[in-house]
């Protein structure tokens, strides 16, 4: 009889495990058809809140990828916790020039210092870089320019390392080096004298709100390097 009670609930749960798969793959692939036809954007699907669940897998992020666009992009739903800002900037070559239709992948920590909505890390730091519940994916447009809406990201836990952006580039599909590390926050209060300089040292960069105390900007103009 335990047997038995325990066979139907072990298929019971991989009745309703495979359920949620159809399920998923029914978004995401109607996901990918309105993105491709135009019927939505980026930011309308990332900063949709019955879409968070899916940020985390790499199938959703793959189509984020693959339809990436220029011009600004939303990350955050409206309630999400936090500082809201705008992060613009421009990248030029080393001779430069505009790095034009250039792909760009932003992530970051949430209000909390999270990376996922259970813990500060997922699993090290492919983890965080894969699964990430704020990120976004744009292409710099024909200035070089970029420009994404998110929150201020906090510093880990536990730490006293401050809250920061990482970013990654590619052009022609090969990844763009002599990038910053991180973009940084000059109002960060875990930014003393001493760790900027350390920080700057270590190939990030550090900007102000150039914006106001309502709307706050940060404007991160990049020169990649030879």
């Amino acid at each position: 009889m335990v047997m038995k009670t325990v066979s139907i609930i072990l298929c019971a749960l991989f009745f309703n495990s495979c359920l949620f798969s159809q399920n998923d793959n029914k978004v995401l692939t109607d996901i990918d058809t309105r993105l491709a036809k135009g019927q939505t954007t980026i930011s309308a699907v990332l900063s949709d809140p019955g879409f968070m669940f899916l940020h985390s897998q790499s199938a959703f992020r793959q189509i984020i990828k693959k339809h990436a666009k220029t011009g600004a992009v939303k990350i955050i739903t409206n309630a999400e916790p936090g500082k809201k800002i705008i992060v613009k900037g421009k990248i030029e070559t080393a001779d430069g020039k505009p790095l034009t239709d250039a792909l760009m992948y932003f992530y970051h920590t949430s209000d909390k210092g999270w990376y996922s909505d259970t813990a500060a890390h997922i699993l090290v730091r492919e983890g965080d870089m894969g699964h990430a519940r704020l990120f976004g994916y744009l292409k710099t447009d024909v200035k070089g320019q970029f420009e994404f809406e998110t929150i201020q990201p906090k510093g880990y836990p536990q730490s006293d390392f401050p809250g920061h952006i990482h970013i990654m580039l590619w052009k022609d599909d090969r990844i763009v080096s002599g990038i910053p590390n991180e973009f940084q926050f000059d109002d960060d209060p875990r930014l003393t004298p001493e760790r900027k300089t350390r920080s700057v040292r270590d190939g990030n960069m550090i900007e102000k709100n150039t914006g106001t105390a309502d709307r706050p900007v940060y404007y991160y103009a990049i020169k990649l390097k030879q």
